[in-house]
This record gives C-alpha cells, sequence and structure tokens, in this order.
C-alpha cells in the first residue's frame, strides 16, 4: 500500500485501462483511454474526493476543467456540498443529470446548483424536471459559450430570447410554428439576440414556407452557403435554400432562407426532418461561406 495523502490511500498504483470511442461534432470517431484508481478514504468520502482532485491538478498543472454531477447518486445535502466543494473557482464545462419529472420536491436544490455552479464555457442540462420548475437564467453567474437543455419544456419563450450564451441547443421543447414565427419577425424588425446560434426541437412540424413574408428568390445548389450571392440579389431579402449537411452520423437536408436584414447582418433559418429548427446570425469574420451547424439529434440520434 502507497503512503497516505492526506488519509487517502491507494492500494496499488496500477489503474484499471478501458478503451472508448466517441463522436460529439460528427466529424467521425475518436478513440481515447480511461485510466480507473481504486481509492479508500478515511474521512468524508466528498471532501476526500476534492483533496484528491485538487492533488492531481497541482501535479500535473491543470484546473479541473469538467465536472459531471449525477444528482440521483446523492442526497440533496451531498449534491449541496458537492457544488460548494468543486465550484469554489469557475471551471470550464458543468454537466447536470436527473429525471425529477414525478416529484416537484426536487425543485429548490435543482434551482439552488443552478445558481451555484460557475461554469464559463459550456453547460450541459440533462434534467428533466417536474412541469412546475422555473429558472431564472439571469441568475447564473456566468455568460457561456454554450447551453444545452436537453429536456426544454419548462423553458419559456421570453427566456429563450434573454439567453445570454453564444449557442443554445433546446431539445424536446414545448414550442411550436408560431412561436419560431414571432422569433424571425422580432430579428427582422431589428431586435439583437444575445446569442448567435439557436437550435430548437419543436413540439410540431414546421412549414419553413409559412414562417417569412416576402419575394424571395431561390438559390442554385452551389449557390446556398454564399454570403456574395446573398448581397448581390439585394434588395431582395429572402433567399430560399436547400441543402444537405454531410456528417458520421449521415446525411441531413435543410431547408430555409438566408434573411439579409436592412442593415446587412445575415440570419440563415432552416429546418430539419420536420421540426428541428435553426436559426443562425451569421458574422462578417467568418468567411466568404455561410455557417451551418449540426446536431446529433436531428440525425436521429439520442
Amino acid at each position: 500500500m502507497t503512503k497516505p495523502i492526506e488519509n487517502i490511500y491507494f492500494p496499488y498504483w496500477i489503474p484499471s485501462v478501458i478503451e472508448k470511442e466517441h463522436d460529439y461534432r460528427g466529424d467521425g470517431r475518436f478513440s481515447y483511454t480511461c485510466h480507473l484508481l481504486h481509492v479508500y478514504s478515511s474521512e468524508n468520502l466528498l471532501s476526500a474526493s476534492k483533496k484528491l482532485a485538487d492533488y492531481v491538478s497541482e501535479i500535473l498543472h491543470e484546473k479541473v476543467y469538467f465536472l459531471t454531477l449525477k444528482q440521483d447518486l446523492y442526497s440533496s445535502e451531498e449534491n449541496e456540498t458537492i457544488v460548494d466543494l468543486y465550484c469554489q473557482q469557475p471551471i470550464s464545462v458543468f454537466e447536470l443529470t436527473e429525471d425529477t419529472s414525478n416529484d416537484s420536491s426536487k425543485n429548490g436544490i435543482l434551482s439552488s446548483i443552478l445558481k451555484q455552479q460557475t461554469a464559463t464555457c459550456v453547460l450541459d442540462l440533462k434534467i428533466n424536471p417536474s412541469s412546475d420548475f422555473s429558472f431564472d437564467f439571469c441568475e447564473l453567474k456566468n455568460s457561456l459559450d454554450t447551453m444545452h437543455i436537453w429536456f426544454s419544456h419548462w423553458v419559456t419563450f421570453q427566456q429563450v430570447l434573454e439567453m445570454n450564451t453564444e449557442h443554445l441547443f433546446l431539445t424536446k421543447t414545448n414550442f411550436l410554428q408560431e412561436d419560431f414565427i414571432l422569433l424571425i419577425d422580432k430579428w427582422r424588425d431589428g431586435w439583437n439576440l444575445k446569442w448567435k446560434v439557436l437550435m430548437i426541437e419543436f413540439d410540431e412540424d414546421i412549414d419553413i414556407d409559412e414562417c417569412v413574408d416576402g419575394e424571395y428568390i431561390d438559390l442554385q445548389p452551389e449557390d446556398w452557403k454564399r454570403k456574395s450571392v446573398i448581397y448581390r440579389n439585394s434588395p431582395i431579402l429572402l433567399n430560399r435554400y436547400e441543402g444537405s449537411i454531410e456528417k458520421s452520423w449521415g446525411t441531413v437536408i435543410r431547408t430555409g432562407y438566408h434573411i439579409l436584414r436592412r442593415d446587412a447582418i445575415i440570419a440563415s433559418i432552416g429546418i430539419e426532418i420536420g421540426r428541428f429548427g435553426w436559426f443562425h446570425i451569421q458574422s462578417d469574420n467568418e468567411g466568404p461561406e455561410i455557417q451551418m451547424l449540426s446536431h446529433y439529434r436531428s440525425f436521429g440520434l439520442e
């Protein structure tokens, strides 16, 4: 047995090795190796785990980057303690998981954890709260690059307008076509949003041609991502496109419109397989091509 480190013991320093594969962005599967160690402690497991994380962070000169909290594994008090221990400093990615759809008594702890967590890059919410759950996103401590809410039935349309994140992915929502139309109309009227990319899994199939009004031009297949063609077509502000997005997950067809606003900003709206909607505000700094993100949900993946 190795020498104890503040009441933490390693029976042996030979990790179990597990080979895994992942394909997060649809750019092809990549392999990586997990190393697992058996650790024993003579004190509280949560505080001992934090000491170990701090020790490994110090010897590797790396900060804690990713924290996953599976609420169902711990009591409410333990969940609070974990967040308090690990979120004293900012972390890049925070993932929260639990299905409390049939237990409104867990709403308080969910709100408390969301207020306390300190994610600065990605907030990944795999929670499925009860139908009466609500949260004020203005209470988050940091603005984000990406927010992903997997069960979004509790998110309101007004919150979508005010979300302080660059990329917002909402799956399994209660939103309808009328909400998409209102969002598009508000942007065309000059509303400036904090996010740049929005993906919504709607609660009904969307007819994209009913979501915009005005004269439009059908883009040729070779032009569907060319900003220069959109600018050239002005004063016509609507450019209808249909294009295929190919990823390692498969191929999906996106149908939509590039909308040129009167201040020369382009927004690309589109629909995939009926109910997966996209709203992408294009940047002049991203080059001559229209940018198109994708999400594995629209490829039939969970």
